[in-house]
């Protein structure tokens, strides 16, 4: 075979043919084991020959033998041969199991108070998914997801951004919390517009939770004497329990409130926790899986509300 020569496409069935007659030595023995006429399968391997540009057996009186390029191209041909003969298996292998790599991601408002206690369970529940998982803000996940980079983000909704995929999963309330001693803490409720030389303790740009701090606010014409700026809860809570001032918090963040009073907000605010991923219409079985299972914990959440 010339060394400049590049086989043309050829087709599993030539390759059947091509591996019966190496194993009976006939064209007629192959002809019957494969249950076609001989004239057709001496078609199928005289097309196999063209396309390879060599002939691939060798025609003596009584046999047929593998010539060299037929010997070299044997055990590669009975490998392709196999491996389409386990397709089907593995097609439904891969759609009856769940398994695959599955990136997320997750504000940090969100990350270690709703999604951290649900990973445990899922994991267990699909062991052959290889979970990744990472933290970030709205921007930087909406791009992230975008690129491709991670599969989902559970943020804050609604975010811009063509060839998304936004699904709400439920309404997190927003709390005033407010020191112990705060003469609003023995209140149930409190209306914003109210409070007055009061310092807001705020995260920092690119936290969309300071966004909807500084919305819910607006909208009650709040008056604050100041803002003061962190970068995460731990310290907003640190400095609320030390008198330094107020801030607004989710509800999932409670757990965080020891030493602090959670008053509700008049009228009551709340935040949109949802889900983004690309627009497309194929989900891998991972996402579709993970996807789901939050809006079961979601429902599960909203009934054990009611």
């Amino acid at each position: 075979m010339s060394q400049r020569h590049r086989p043309r496409s050829f087709d599993l069935r030539q390759l059947e043919c091509f591996c019966a007659v190496a194993r009976t030595g006939s064209f007629t023995k192959a002809a019957e084991d494969l249950g076609i006429a001989q004239p057709s399968l001496s078609e199928h391997i005289a097309r196999l020959e063209q396309n390879f540009g060599a002939a691939l057996f060798e025609r003596l009186n009584r046999r047929v033998e593998l010539t060299p390029v037929g010997e070299a191209i044997l055990g590669k041909a009975k490998a392709l041969l196999e491996d389409a003969a386990a397709l089907p298996d593995h097609f439904e292998r891969a759609r009856e199991g769940v398994h695959g790599p599955l990136r997320v991601g997750a504000i940090p408002t969100i990350l270690p108070y709703y999604l951290t206690p649900l990973l445990k369970a899922f994991m267990q529940r699909y062991p052959e998914i290889d979970l990744h998982v990472r933290e970030g803000t709205t921007a930087e996940l909406v791009q992230q997801v975008l690129e491709g980079v991670i599969d989902v983000a559970i943020v804050s909704l609604p975010v811009s951004g063509a060839g998304l995929v936004m699904k709400e999963l439920f309404r997190d309330p927003l709390f005033l919390a407010v020191p112990e001693d705060h003469p609003l803490a023995a209140t149930g409720k409190a209306q914003l517009r109210r409070l007055s030389e009061e310092r807001l303790l705020i995260l920092k740009d690119g936290h969309c939770l300071r966004d909807e701090t500084l919305s819910v606010c607006d909208r009650a014409r709040a008056r604050f004497s100041g803002h003061f700026e962190a970068d995460q809860f731990l310290t907003i809570f640190e400095l609320i329990r030390a008198g330094f001032g107020v801030s607004i918090v989710p509800e999932m963040a409670r757990g965080l409130s020891h030493g602090c009073k959670l008053v509700e907000i008049e009228p009551k605010a709340t935040r949109r926790v949802g889900y983004i991923r690309l627009e497309r219409r194929y989900l891998s079985k991972a996402l579709e899986v993970f996807t789901g299972y939050l809006k079961q914990a979601a429902e599960r959440q909203h009934s054990s509300e009611r």
